[in-house]
């Protein structure tokens, strides 16, 4: 009788399970279709060795490191707790029937103490969270259940077989842990028989209770991890991905149901590590932007928008226009009456965007990817608030003033500030600079970019890049006035229509010029031309300053002559970094110019550098102190530099700014690395050529 009872209870508890993994499977399938591939199969399954099995991202967290006794723990315990299920169908089940009696001790062994070990860690886990409570890490009633649960789990074990082996006589040395509780326990044989079974079902029914809770807590990333860590992207990040503007339902995300389905597996995969927020730059300066409460809003509002969506008839889209439900292709579904109760429910329902998650909470975004750079399990989080920004901005209309003002600026003048297009040279004034227009054709396409032609502190960069060209002998030449804004900061804020004007004008005028290679200053414009605009059939060798000046150095094209004195640190560009994992190229520059010194690091460096402020066109915005930049330079000037190296035109202004608000103008330089090659060569040799007359100069313009 207590088999079948047991056997009852299995199959309820299992199947209770089941139903609500395929719940939740249909509210994620309710997404669109993901159009990315999952190639490389071997190295998928490469991923989730590393990542899932072996905690690779959670190691690199001293803070974490418990996490990865707690899992594999947890992982040791679940072999053994299948043995169990077995056995309660079968008594006399054991795994020695299957592996051999030495492979079973052995891992019986390792069962028990890693149970002891898991205990031990539930105790610090109580403890970090009462007493020491990290940020973002409280004790809720959910982590109070679930810690809970697995102690009892830890507990149940040693009482189990403890009693057992006094009920049986007989000690089990391989089980180190309970036999020496069972030498120490006090009861009768049949007590501790009955004992032993009532802490076998204790044990059990946790187990039963706590798989099905899992979907509905913190820990359901348990089931979405794994899957999302094999279908991770793989290749180059931080690309959004080209919208059909044709098609309105493309405009962005509005309901959960706009996201492709991946995106939504995000949300099941999330940890609740707090990485993400804790290094987010706009959350560390009190801004409302919480990247990981972010993905728990948008989990909940798929639970409570999809329990109703998949009540309505298949094919039937209650988002869609008449228009949009009829087509050549296919037959228009109509409505039941509980469609239209249902469809009435999802309209009183509060919006997702604009209500469950804020507009302010989008606008804070930088777009820096520190979020998704330490996420363990490889969520998305900027690409979803740049999804959710389109919408507001393409379908809604509703953005910040600033952003407003920045999109009239490019579509009239083609630049965010709005400066008139005639004085995009007028940073050049002076030097004798080659456009494509003179000059025809040119190895490379000098790209300044709409910071180094109108920002007054990056026409200063602008001005040495080019000389440092000429000065190695480089065929170059630039756009002059036919250059217009890569269209990134239209895109990073949401107007997606603006960005695919801007690129397919700026590729046709390459086709014009046959460019196939471009150099720029500018991480954004960088990460544009490499990696989105391949996406309207723009495809080019792009190369960054930073990469570009190690090449010339390398080569003996320019050759410092004296070593920049004093500290120096290095600011990592979160668009050069982060999203391109260019980190040594610049460091190499530093040291050439500085006798071979490395730079000082901040305390946030590489792939978890801090935001300057500026990226996800949050440089046309107001900002509420405290400013990011502020933060950023803060750490700077811990390091004792003289000299804070940048490697973005938009990071040096940011940071500059922040230096004027320390007032420490008179003691610290905020210096591009172009700059400080250039002040590490020799001076410049005068020209001992008399100058041409007019005729020989006319002839040679000719």
């Amino acid at each position: 009788m207590q088999r079948i009872i047991f056997a009852a209870v299995m199959l309820v508890a299992f199947a209770a399970f089941f139903w609500t993994v395929t719940r939740f499977v249909k509210f994620m399938m309710k997404g669109r279709p993901f159009d990315g591939k999952f190639e490389n199969k071997g190295a998928r399954f490469g991923d989730v060795l590393l990542y899932f099995l072996f905690q690779r991202s959670v190691a690199r967290e001293w803070a974490s490191r418990h996490h990865l006794l707690i899992f594999w723990g947890f992982l040791i315990i679940t072999v053994g707790t299948a043995e169990l299920m077995v056995k309660g169908l079968f008594p006399a089940f054991s795994y020695s029937m299957v592996i051999g009696t030495t492979l079973d001790h052995v891992f019986k062994t390792v069962l028990d103490l890693t149970n002891l070990v898991v205990l031990v860690i539930m105790a610090w886990a109580f403890f970090r969270r009462i007493v020491l409570k990290p940020r973002l890490i409280p004790m809720s009633g959910d982590a109070a259940l679930i810690l809970g649960m697995i102690s009892a789990l830890c507990v149940t074990h040693f009482l189990m077989h403890g009693y057992g082996m006094l009920a049986s006589g007989v000690v089990h040395e391989h089980l180190p842990v309970s036999a020496f509780l069972a030498g120490r326990l006090d009861a009768g044989t049949d007590g501790a028989a009955t004992v032993s079974q009532v802490n076998f079902w204790i044990h059990m029914l946790i187990v039963f209770f706590f798989l099905n809770y899992i979907p509905y807590s913190k820990h359901i990333h348990l089931l979405g991890a794994l899957p999302n860590i094999a279908l991770r992207n793989r290749g180059q990040k931080g690309i959004i991905p080209k919208a059909d503007l044709e098609d309105e339902k493309q405009w962005g995300v509005s309901h959960y149901e706009r996201f492709d389905w991946k995106s939504l597996l995000d949300t099941y995969a999330c940890t609740e590590c707090a990485r993400c927020s804790n290094n987010c730059p706009a959350y560390n300066t009190g801004k409302p932007l919480s990247p990981m409460q972010l993905i728990h809003d948008i989990r909940y509002e798929m639970f409570d928008r999809g329990e109703k969506l998949i009540k309505l008839t298949p094919g039937l889209d209650p988002t869609a226009d008449e228009e949009e439900s009829d087509g050549e292709d296919k037959k228009k579904v109509e409505p039941t009456e509980q469609d239209n109760q249902v469809i009435k429910q999802l309209e009183e329902m509060e919006p997702m965007v604009g209500g469950r998650i804020k507009d302010e909470t989008l606008w804070a975004c930088t777009t820096c990817g520190a979020c998704e750079a330490v996420c363990p399990v490889f969520i998305e989080h900027p690409l979803k608030i740049l999804q959710m920004r389109s919408h507001l901005v393409l379908a809604e209309s509703r953005m910040p003033a600033e952003l407003a003002r920045m999109f009239r600026g490019i579509e009239n003048n083609q630049n965010p500030w709005g400066i008139g297009s005639d004085q995009r040279m007028d940073w050049a004034e002076g030097l004798d600079v080659p456009t494509m227009d003179e000059k025809g054709e040119a190895e490379y396409l000098v790209w300044i970019g709409c910071a180094g032609a109108f920002d007054d502190r990056a026409k200063k960069l602008s001005r040495t890049w080019v000389k440092l060209l000429q000065r190695a002998g480089v065929d170059f030449a630039v756009l002059g006035l036919e250059e217009s804004c890569t269209g990134d900061p239209a895109r990073r804020a949401g107007n997606e229509f603006l960005f695919q004007m801007m690129a397919e004008a700026n590729i046709e005028i390459f086709e014009g010029y046959k460019v196939k290679k471009i150099i720029v200053t500018c991480p954004h414009c960088y990460h544009s031309f490499k990696n989105e605009y391949p996406q309207f059939g723009g495809k080019y060798e792009v190369w960054h300053h930073t990469q570009f000046l190690r090449k010339l150095l390398a080569e003996g094209k320019l050759k410092p002559s004296k070593e920049i004195d004093g500290v120096m640190t290095y600011h990592d560009s979160c668009y050069l970094g982060r999203w391109n994992e260019i980190y040594s190229e610049p460091r190499d520059v530093l040291a050439a110019v500085s006798g071979g010194r490395r730079p000082v690091e901040m305390s946030r460096t590489g792939y978890k550098s801090f935001c300057c402020g500026a990226g996800g066109a949050r440089m046309w915005m107001e900002e509420d102190a405290p400013r990011v930049n502020v933060n950023r330079t803060e750490e700077a000037l811990a390091t004792g530099a003289k000299t804070i190296a940048t490697a973005c035109p938009f990071c040096m202004v940011m940071i500059t700014d922040g230096i004027k608000a320390k007032d420490k103008e008179e003691e610290v330089r905020v210096m591009d690395l172009a700059e400080l090659v250039y002040e590490a060569l020799p001076p410049e040799p005068e020209s001992k050529e008399p100058a041409p007359t007019e005729p020989e100069a006319a002839e040679s313009k000719s």
